[in-house]
């Protein structure tokens, strides 16, 4: 049977192309899905794309118009998904830069899966993008691997997600990031849901339209901030054993009084104190991260609630 599905794209100051990739998006979906909606969450556009938007919503029965007052593509993505009214969502771009096929590929595996990956690195030549791009991309995703140690090859393209898996853990990661979807899908592996990567080919359709420094800066703070507690126990605990190692060794060994050269010697313990000493503090540190974290995810929540 051919499957069900909503789709969900965040729009922001995508006038000149939302009427004719929507138009182009829906004569796709008429022949590849028995069944769709297009979800269109306009988030803060500063152009005629809210208009645009609303317009195709009254023209076509099956896309609705989401409009929220500030630009955020976290807020998009829970405002679609919160709204959508079949279990399998998909999130897709309106520039139609990724193979459109991932659509129906990935609305059959939501069968078996509760989140699906669209991929541009799990082979050659499926990422068009140029050399620019490219480059940061695969430094990000490294720093991911690193920072939450996981496997994904790549957590910034197309997703498809089971609607009941995914809502509860979207209130765990704070709308604002500017990394949401990679903190997205931590905490859904941390959470033991079922993920699986589909490798999509990626075009460039247009220039990147957030000058690239500032996308690498901005994505670099939120994506260490959002790091920084599985790193300084990374660093902070192997500190803090050797340390401890260290103390009981060289204390068994003054009382003991085994001859073992100059091991044991002041420095040697000072060197073993302050081991435990950096050890602590690298933990405390990332403690202090995850409340800051869980504070900000509180606040988020407060404010959402008064709205």
């Amino acid at each position: 049977m051919d499957p069900v599905a909503s789709i969900v794209i965040p729009i922001h100051n995508e006038a000149k192309v939302l009427k004719a990739n929507t138009e182009r998006l829906r004569e796709y979906l008429d022949e590849h899905l028995a069944s769709y909606e297009i979800i269109l969450c306009e988030n803060g556009s500063l152009d005629a794309t809210a208009e645009i938007a609303e317009r195709l919503a009254v023209q076509f029965e099956c896309v609705e118009c989401l409009r929220l007052p500030d630009r955020g593509l976290g807020a998009a993505l829970k405002t679609g998904i919160g709204a959508a009214r079949n279990e399998k969502v998909i999130y897709f771009p309106i520039d139609l830069s990724v193979d459109l096929g991932f659509i129906p590929e990935s609305a059959r595996l939501l069968e078996v899966f509760d989140v699906v990956l669209g991929s541009k690195r799990m082979g050659p030549g499926l990422d068009g993008r140029p050399l620019v791009r490219r480059i940061p991309s695969r430094a990000f995703h490294g720093m991911v691997r690193a920072l939450f140690g996981v496997d994904f090859t790549d957590t910034t393209c197309v997703k498809a997600y089971r609607r009941e898996a995914i809502l509860s853990i979207m209130e765990r990661v704070p709308s604002t990031s500017r990394v949401y979807e990679t903190e997205l899908l931590a905490e859904a592996e941390r959470a033991g849901l079922y993920v699986a990567e589909l490798p999509v080919s990626v075009e460039e359709l247009r220039p990147s339209r957030e000058v690239l420094w500032k996308k690498i800066k901005g994505k670099g703070e939120d994506l260490f901030s959002a790091g920084l507690d599985r790193v300084s126990f990374m660093v902070g605990g192997p500190m803090l054993l050797a340390g401890l190692l260290g103390v009981t060794l060289l204390a068994y060994v003054k009382t003991t009084r085994l001859s073992l050269g100059g091991f044991v010697n002041p420095y040697s313990f000072l060197i073993a104190i302050l081991l435990i000493l950096w050890g602590f503090q690298f933990i405390t540190i990332g403690l202090l991260s995850r409340l800051v974290l869980q504070i900000r995810r509180q606040v988020e929540g407060a404010l959402r609630e008064s709205r």
